[in-house]
């Protein structure tokens, strides 16, 4: 299964990451077969070829919920909340357990 996921690359403290297409069983540093676009958390820019990711989602690649995530703030398109796991706060907070 062909999964498209974060790879981290970069120096310490300043990271950058790639999101690339890989096998999901392969290493995700060197094993993937294709750079879609790159991430850069510091200073928030999104490199993004949507037309690219879509095409290899519609040919059976996953995205990761990371990757989702980040897709769905940059396009505000709803085709990429369908990977994304909605969960519920099932925990207490210490506020609501004191009264």
């Amino acid at each position: 299964m062909l999964v498209i996921r974060l790879s981290r690359h970069g120096r310490k403290n300043l990271a950058v990451y790639r999101v690339v297409l890989s096998e999901h069983t392969k290493p995700v540093k060197y094993g993937y077969q294709e750079v879609l676009w790159s991430y850069d958390p510091v200073k928030h820019s999104l490199n993004v070829d949507i037309d690219a990711i879509t095409a290899w989602i519609k040919k059976w690649a996953k995205p990761s919920e990371r990757v989702a995530k980040l897709l769905l703030n940059q396009t505000k398109d709803d085709f990429f909340n369908k990977f994304i796991e909605h969960r519920e706060r099932k925990g207490v907070t210490k506020k609501e357990e004191k009264k």
